[in-house]
């Protein structure tokens, strides 16, 4: 753990994190069982305090790290030099809130159950099955198309789109394809493509590379928050590659399925 002290003052009209989350508790007229006031801290210290009581007798218990410390001797590890020393951990059934879930059916796993896995023991490994792709290619979408990310962007760009260089170094949608794959649709490195799947079109510059044969890449940092338009219908066709995959989750973690789908390239007419 460590402590991040404000560096500089807010500029404008900005404001910390802190203060406005303190305002919106107070807007809301937030209240405990007992009728006073949810939030009793006013500053970092005295939420940290908070947090030192919330946390007190849980597995990841702050009680013994005081703000003074963290000001005065910097990072501490929590827990020790090395956590479960004594080779106790917090998995015994009767320590447990839950107890796992199933890994195809995300149903929740049972005490008995958990208990004939001897969590008392090693840990549990739990085998997943293979499952086949949720969207297979087919004649219509040969290709299998996967999504990622770039070194220059985070996520949707929010913050890196606003740094200079990086939304220099990689400012716009593209799609890789193989230098085979491009032949057979007559493409050329920085055409304009199409990438088509059941669900939408993101129009793009090819790069080919040597990726996979009858794999597409696109990144999925490019959307709508930087443009003219306010979504798909105002931006014919458009960049978020989110909008060609399918719609799923995982079961146990609710993870969206957002990286694989079946698609097709159409070449974009000069």
């Amino acid at each position: 753990m460590h402590l991040s002290e404000k560096a500089v003052d807010p500029p404008g009209d900005a404001r910390p994190d802190l203060d406005i989350f303190l305002d919106y508790a107070g807007r809301m007229g937030f209240r405990d069982k007992d009728g006073q006031p949810l939030i009793s801290w006013t500053e970092p210290e005295s939420a940290y305090a908070a947090w030192q009581r919330c946390s007190a007798g849980r597995p990841c218990d702050y009680t013994d790290i005081s703000y003074a410390a963290l000001r005065s001797e910097g990072g501490i590890q929590w827990g020790g030099e090395r956590l479960y020393a004594d080779g106790v951990f917090r998995a015994t059934p009767d320590d447990c809130e839950s107890y796992g879930r199933d890994l195809v059916t995300g149903a929740s796993v049972e005490e008995t159950e958990y208990r004939a896995l001897n969590p008392d023991g090693k840990a549990v490994i739990k085998a997943a099955e293979f499952f086949p792709l949720h969207e297979d290619t087919s004649s219509d979408y040969p290709l299998q198309l996967i999504t990622g990310r770039t070194i220059y962007h985070f996520h949707t760009r929010t913050k890196t789109a606003r740094t200079p260089e990086l939304q220099a170094a990689a400012p716009d949608v593209w799609v890789e394809l193989s230098a085979d794959d491009a032949a057979s649709l007559a493409a050329t490195e920085g055409d304009l493509v199409d990438v088509v799947s059941p669900r939408g079109r993101v129009r793009a510059r090819l790069r080919i590379t040597p990726i996979r044969r009858s794999t597409a890449f696109v990144p999925f940092h490019y959307g709508y928050w930087d443009t003219t338009g306010v979504g798909p219908a105002d931006a014919d066709p458009g960049r978020a590659a989110n909008e060609l995959t399918v719609t799923d989750w995982d079961p146990v973690s609710k993870q969206p399925l957002f990286k694989t789908s079946a698609a097709r390239l159409e070449k974009v007419p000069r």
